[in-house]
């Protein structure tokens, strides 16, 4: 890599939270700024400015996913504007533009909602620990037990 940038509070704090606002990783700023990973990461420990603008940019970024995520698991409204344009079919002349506003309802979406509980509510929605399975499949086992005579199909699937 090319000799590093000397540090600039008036061009990199600008940019830096420009990127970071827009998405970008530390390693695609470093990469913009034509500086390596341990450069970026010297000038944060460096200068608080920078790495405040770096902060302010990923922050603003995640709370718009964030918002979006949301909106897509509880569904939402949109409005649509089609401009219209009527030809006379006689004299193939165009009328004046109409504006046309449509409404559209966004149905939730399952998988967003899932994702959402699953972060929120780990311990509700979260991913089943292989004990929980344990105790679920003994509880089975008891159940299946208490029944009189039962007794499990053999391998060809018959229960004699």
């Amino acid at each position: 890599m090319a000799a590093p940038l000397k540090y600039d509070p008036k061009f990199h704090d600008d940019w830096a939270w420009s990127l970071a606002i827009k998405g970008a990783t530390d390693a695609e700023i470093a990469k913009a700024f034509k500086v390596s990973r341990r450069t970026l990461d010297r000038w944060k420990n460096d200068h608080p400015s920078f790495e405040e603008a770096l902060n302010a940019g990923k922050e603003i970024a995640d709370a718009k996913v964030e918002k979006s995520l949301y909106q897509r698991a509880i569904g939402y409204e949109t409005k649509d504007t089609e401009n219209i344009v009527e030809v006379d079919p006689r004299t193939g002349e165009s009328k004046p533009v109409r504006v046309k506003t449509v409404t559209k309802q966004i149905a939730p979406d399952t998988m967003a909602a899932m994702y959402w509980l699953n972060n929120r509510k780990p311990e509700q929605y979260g991913p089943k620990k292989k004990d929980d399975e344990d105790k679920k499949s003994s509880v089975v086992e008891k159940w299946i037990a208490a029944i009189p005579d039962f007794k499990p199909p053999n391998k060809e699937g018959d229960n004699k």
